[in-house]
């Protein structure tokens, strides 16, 4: 079998691309899927719209994994494109906004993707739409189904907030930092987006002064000043 580091770029994927969020190996005792617990080494990778979850041997044999689904557009578009259109009674996938998704104005698309911390615990829960991995590049709408995530925060406070990052939906303080970071909007154009879109003496325009602020190199900021090059 090959290196997990193939199965990767099957879906385009690297663990050495700027949106890798989390690339650590997990104890087996520290995951369940779907109420089950993988023999063997378990790595979880977590990029900004997805995360895997595999087994591997040696340095790098892939053995089996999956894949997780934490942008809900594309959970709707893969649903949509599979022909599922009721995804609680076909594969027990809930719409976690259901009553909002139901307004006739104003109403929110579906979302199913849903994040839990347990109180005073030491385990993340997620739910979501995955299906299982290979080198092929197509899979059958029977591979879709849903999956509960769970797994232990981790060792130390760095590790832990690299893990939440690896396995969550991004807000929109962290959708800001990814949008440069990544290179997917220019410094300029995030200025403008973002602050065209709220409303004057809002609590976003202030958070999203301070966060251009730092990011400029701001009060005692040690970043260096951004332009409007793409980086």
């Amino acid at each position: 079998m090959a290196s997990y580091h193939r199965v990767l770029q099957v879906f385009g994927r690297s663990t050495d691309e700027k949106s890798v969020e989390c690339d650590y190996d997990i104890h087996p005792w520290d995951i369940l899927i779907n109420g089950e617990r993988w023999a063997g080494k378990i790595r979880l990778i977590g990029f900004v719209d997805v995360f895997f979850v595999i087994c591997y041997s040696g340095v790098s044999r892939f053995e089996h994994g999956i894949l997780i689904h934490k942008d809900d557009e594309a959970i709707r578009n893969t649903l949509t494109a599979a022909g599922i259109s009721d995804a609680d009674k076909e594969i027990g996938l809930k719409v976690v906004n259901k009553e909002k998704a139901k307004l006739q104005d104003g109403a929110e698309p579906k979302k199913y993707f849903q994040f839990e911390k347990e109180r005073d615990g030491l385990d993340y829960r997620i739910t979501s739409l995955g299906h299982p991995i290979g080198l092929k590049t197509t899979y059958p709408k029977s591979s879709l189904q849903k999956y509960e995530i769970k797994v232990r925060k981790g060792k130390d406070q760095m590790m832990k907030r690299r893990i939440r990052r690896g396995v969550t939906q991004h807000d929109l303080f962290d959708m800001m930092h990814d949008a440069i970071r990544l290179g997917v909007i220019t410094h300029a154009e995030l200025i403008g987006t973002v602050l065209g879109r709220t409303v004057g003496g809002s609590m976003l325009e202030d958070m999203t002064g301070k966060y251009l602020d730092a990011l400029g190199g701001g009060k005692g900021s040690k970043n260096q000043a951004l332009s409007a090059d793409r980086i």
